[in-house]
């Protein structure tokens, strides 16, 4: 009879030859078979001999990565632990976990001052066992090289920026590659940087293009440098020369902001997140929602224009952040509620709903049905059946854990029903989604859903047939486009044609992003675009779509997480603002604004409106006339991921573009749901027309003001405005001046509000 240990080195054999299997099958289905005997062989072999070091080392590889559906960060740290343990010398592999560990892992840990996903949880394992690595380590290997830099990145990462340029001058010291010295420098200038310490970040940048000339240091050099008041002259191959912002189109566009953020005291310093605006406790005046990056969610009431902080007043002390703030009146008693999609790269957690009790809320996630328990990210409601109550669909799968896409009926009793499968939309486990968003692009009166692809999966549209019937009909209506790193979506006209035009974003490669920042960057036709440049698709009004992005001048890969769409200078045309959010700390990239010219193109005005900020990365971003002063204010929550990578957010306030004539429209409901979320507004003067429907949250779940803005251009008179409300109900309403605010009540008449 054979000892436990034998016994379980056989089955650790087994476990090999079924790994074995899963990395040379091609099938999905039989891949899945494999892995799943293996981890059964593994666990077998744990039981029987708890100290087997290879097994230990192969089950937690597969639970650190959620793409292999075994996805426990803690139960893989656990194991790592227990290798340093039992093999101190184990480098090799403990250098993988702490490199896994160190990045966008978040672990569970609950902690009573910080959020249970904290990323300081996995930054400081990692140090731990770093630490050992370099104890253990023979002075001047490799090993020893490679822990000094690891160590500096993940100090980096938590925000000890002088620690990690110790490390990494350590790591220069040794007889690293020609790669490993321009990646240390890298590192080290993007410390000094953080630090603010231009000068010693712009001279590392320099001496990394010593080694190497490339454009990445390049305009790390360019961006350092831009931050000094006296700048030394630098040899011309170094400079990174920026195109010009081009006025010409339309002339010199009244775009000009001030960052009002820190007199209003709403400047939170906090990591990617996002935010929304919402009349929480109903005075008449939008409130502020926050959400960040290992914080809990934050609430500032407005006191007629002043801000200030009640998150444990209104009963949401110790929300952890999320990445949607849907701020949605669910139950149509007329009080703004809450719901939270949470951070999909956690790992799968329960969303949560909060009922708003007059002007404190009550968590009641689980009662409702709506507590979605996916890897999510983006959540969007709308009436997609035309009852007069609020629905919802929630993007999973940011892991490609095996979670999905889901929606929700909203019963209209307090409850929701997941419809996902009996509405047609039952996705592979391997597809996942980051984002999605609601609109009616057929026109039917049915609210549809687009959902951006997600490397490996292609983009879907959903049409809503009725009767909580959905069909996915992205090829039909050509929508596809090449295997991208999707983010965001939006239905919005770009066109002025009274038809919802498709926006999709992607998240590029640093060093794709670096190339389109340079003068002179452009494709060579839209066949040799990057594939994950942001596509805009032109709706042709009979269930398809065009390509148009090359043709609109958007073909510049980006590094998008978050993207907010609005008219900024009253033009009557919609805007673009994106929010670049790549963790990588050396990405010190520029959040980019697009300004749409009014006839069928897009320039990038970024310098002009000074929204770039490098290094502040940017994810939820919202728009509202703060000042009701007859133009867009914009509102983005900046910061990255670890915390080393947190920023101030910013509130821009818009001080040119009342300059051009407006109009401003409260919708009143009377058997539409409460927010009049998904009607369709028309605004015409003469022949010229502006389009838009009313949404419940965008983008990066963000939630902008209701009231629907309509830049008017130098037109003073509005000769119609035409409502198709979600309940069926069309009005119009004819001969209004431009520069007021209205309030229209459904199937009634219309008033004047200021």
């Amino acid at each position: 009879m054979r000892d436990g240990k034998g016994d379980a080195e056989t089955y650790y054999q087994y476990a090999r030859s079924y790994l074995l299997d899963f990395y040379q099958q091609q099938e999905p289905a039989k891949r899945r078979v494999s892995l799943n005997l293996a981890m059964e062989a593994l666990a077998t072999v744990l039981k029987r001999n708890p100290d087997h070091i290879p097994a230990m080392k192969a089950k937690a590889i597969i639970h650190a990565r959620a793409e292999l559906l075994h996805y426990d960060p803690n139960l893989a740290y656990e194991l790592s632990s227990r290798v340093a343990k039992l093999e101190p010398n184990a480098s090799e592999f403990l250098l993988t976990v702490t490199d896994w560990m160190s990045g966008e892992v978040r672990f569970t840990a609950e902690s009573g001052h910080r959020v249970p996903h904290d990323p300081l949880v996995g930054l400081d394992r990692s140090i731990d066992l770093l630490e050992q690595v370099m104890d253990s380590s023979m002075p001047f290997s490799n090993v020893e090289s490679s822990s000094f830099y690891q160590m500096g990145t993940t100090l980096a990462r938590r925000g000890n920026f002088k620690e990690a340029v110790h490390y990494f001058k350590l790591t220069l010291a040794r007889g690293v590659t020609p790669e490993q010295r321009m990646a240390s420098l890298r590192e080290m200038g993007t410390a000094y940087y953080r630090m603010g310490e231009y000068e010693d970040a712009a001279a590392t940048f320099y001496q990394a293009l010593q080694l190497k000339m490339n454009p990445v240091d390049q305009w790390l050099l360019r961006v350092s440098m831009d931050q000094l008041r006296s700048k030394p002259p630098i040899p011309k191959q170094y400079v990174f020369e920026r195109p010009e912002p081009s006025l010409s189109r339309t002339g010199a566009p009244l775009l000009a902001f001030e960052d009002i953020a820190p007199a209003l005291g709403v400047n939170r310093f906090d990591g990617n997140g996002t935010c929304g605006w919402g009349d929480y406790d109903g005075d008449g005046d939008l409130d502020l929602f926050l959400a960040g990056s290992g914080t809990f969610i934050a609430v500032f009431r407005n006191d007629g224009g002043k801000f200030v902080e009640v998150t444990e007043t209104v009963g949401l002390a110790k929300v952890p952040s999320g990445y949607s703030l849907n701020l949605i009146d669910y139950d149509n008693d007329g009080r703004t509620d809450l719901y939270i999609s949470y951070n999909g790269w956690s790992g799968p957690m329960k969303n949560r709903l909060y009922h708003n009790e007059g002007g404190r809320f009550a968590d009641v996630s689980a009662a409702s049905g709506a507590d979605d328990a996916g890897s999510g990210f983006s959540c969007m409601w709308a009436d997609l059946d035309n009852d007069g109550w609020l629905d919802f669909a929630v993007a999973n799968g940011v892991l490609r854990d095996g979670s999905t896409p889901q929606i929700y009926r909203n019963n209209r009793n307090g409850t929701f029903t997941n419809m996902t499968r009996q509405a047609g939309i039952d996705e592979p486990p391997t597809y996942g989604a980051i984002g999605l968003a609601l609109g009616d692009y057929d026109r039917d009166g049915k609210v549809d859903l687009l959902i951006n692809g997600l490397d490996p999966a292609p983009n879907r549209l959903y049409h809503n047939d009725g009767n909580w019937h959905f069909t996915e009909v992205s090829e039909k209506a050509g929508v596809i486009q090449p295997i991208h790193n999707g983010f965001v979506c939006f239905f919005f006209d770009y066109n002025n044609d009274g038809w919802p035009d498709l926006m999709t974003t992607s998240l590029a490669a640093w060093d794709a992003v670096v190339e389109g920042l340079r003068k002179g960057y452009s494709p060579k036709g839209l066949s040799r675009m990057n594939p994950d440049a942001s596509r805009l698709f032109r709706n042709n009004k009979n269930g398809s779509f065009t390509d148009v992005t090359f043709e609109a001048g958007l073909y510049h890969p980006m590094g998008v997480m978050g993207a907010g769409v609005a008219d900024l200078d009253n033009d009557g045309f919609v805007d673009i603002y994106f929010g670049v959010g790549d963790p990588q700390i050396s990405r010190l990239e520029p959040n980019r604004f697009f300004r749409n010219n009014g006839d069928g193109t897009f320039s990038d005005l970024t310098d002009v409106v000074g929204f770039q900020r490098p290094g502040n990365k940017g994810h939820g971003v919202s728009f509202v006339d703060i000042d009701e002063d007859g133009d867009l204010d914009v509102y983005a929550q900046l910061g990255g991921h670890y915390p080393g990578d947190w920023a101030y957010n910013a509130f821009y306030k818009n001080l040119n573009g009342n300059q051009n004539n407006w109009l401003q429209v409260d919708l009143r409901s009377t058997k539409s749901n409460r927010n009049a979320i998904g009607a369709q507004l028309t605004v015409r003067c003469g022949e010229w027309l502006v389009y838009r429907e009313v949404k419940g949250s965008e983008g990066f779940g963000a939630t902008n003001q209701f009231r629907q803005h309509f830049g008017l251009g130098k037109r003073p008179k509005v000769d119609l405005i035409e409502i198709h409300w979600p309940s069926g109900v069309i009005q119009k309403i004819d001969g209004l001046d431009a520069n007021q605010f209205i309030e229209v009540t459904e199937g009634g008449g219309w008033r004047r509000l200021k």
